[in-house]
């Protein structure tokens, strides 16, 4: 009896040893998704599947162009105006000066700079010659090649010293006209000059102050500057919304890389360089069954989501998706519409 009983504790020590290791097969684990629980109550949020549209948008800025018009002022940055380079009547082409400003102190440098290379460049000539009437002089009263070599060094040495601060000189010049080259008033467009007022040369203007007025093509389109404008096609129809009002407009193509117009059927009265935006739709998928794609787990290489039972537990249900577009993924099968999913 005796050794009975200690069989059979053997064979239920031996039972529960089993039990504790690895060797007995387990459920398999799934990383990706939450723990499956039992909830009490709806202590918790759920998202109810619904069949609409899944659309990808990017929104583009465009700007208006009508009739394309230059308006130069004094733009109150405190320069003095040196003149207003133009007449009225003038043909203009993008980059022409209209008005020239004043800079004291590149003024001043100009005419010192100018100065200096003039008498630089006497005195480089002044020696040359020099040299030449001196070696021309040994030579009727036989001097050595000894003292003409002396002669030619003493004035070359001089020459050289004149040509690097001719040189410097340069330099300063270029450097005080290209200051004021920049801050020079050039036109944007090509045109014609409509309206000159020569009443503020030499004195100071303000923003208020019309200098110039270039008057240039009449246009009457959309620009924008995109990458997506390859997005578009030739003649394509697109809705451009500004200031609450809408207007049709055909896409066209631009050489200029990432450059699209877009021109309406009829002449608009919008203002030059009126901001407006059009929505292009990247991706489109209508009339589908979608959730948003943080509800749908990966679990064991299929697509679950968490949905309530009758019983108030939450269970993972399989279901299987087509496509994703921005944080919206379609739901083929596995949910009906108007179907609740867990969400926490």
């Amino acid at each position: 009896m005796r050794r009975q009983m200690i069989r059979v504790c053997g064979l239920l020590l031996s039972g529960c040893m089993l039990c504790s290791c690895s060797i007995l097969p387990t459920e398999e684990e799934f990383d990706a998704a939450p723990v499956v629980r039992e909830y009490e109550g709806n202590d918790y949020n759920k998202y109810t599947l619904v069949r609409g549209d899944m659309v990808q948008k990017e929104t583009i800025t465009v700007t208006y162009q009508g009739t394309n018009r230059l308006e130069t002022t004094g733009e109150g940055t405190g320069y003095r105006i040196k003149k207003v380079a133009v007449k009225k009547g003038q043909k203009v082409e993008v980059g022409d000066v209209l008005v020239q400003n004043y800079l004291a102190e590149q003024e001043r440098t100009i005419k010192s700079s100018e100065r200096q290379i003039e008498s630089l460049e006497l005195q480089i000539r002044q020696a040359k010659q020099m040299r030449e009437q001196e070696l021309k002089k040994l030579d009727k009263l036989g001097g050595s090649k000894k003292q003409k070599d002396n002669i030619r060094s003493q004035y070359d040495s001089q020459i050289k010293n004149c040509q690097s601060s001719l040189k410097l000189a340069r330099l300063d010049l270029q450097s005080a006209k290209e200051e004021i080259q920049e801050n020079n008033v050039t036109s944007d467009i090509d045109g014609t000059v409509t309206k000159v007022d020569h009443s503020f040369d030499g004195g100071y203007a303000t923003e208020d102050d019309v200098l110039v007025v270039v008057q240039g093509k009449k246009r009457n389109r959309f620009r924008a500057k995109t990458p997506y404008a390859s997005q578009f096609k030739k003649g394509q129809e697109v809705i451009i919304t500004v200031g609450g009002q809408q207007y049709r407009a055909k896409a066209e193509k631009s050489w200029e890389k990432n450059l699209i117009y877009f021109y309406p059927g009829s002449e608009l009265s919008l203002k030059n360089g009126a901001s407006g935006i059009l929505e292009l739709i990247l991706k489109e998928k209508k009339d589908v069954l979608y959730l948003p794609a943080s509800l749908v787990y990966d679990m064991g290489g299929k697509k679950v989501v968490y949905v309530e039972d009758e019983n108030g537990v939450k269970t993972i249900r399989e279901v299987t998706v087509g496509e994703q577009i921005d944080n919206l993924v379609e739901i083929t099968d596995g949910l009906q519409e108007n179907e609740q999913v867990i969400t926490n």
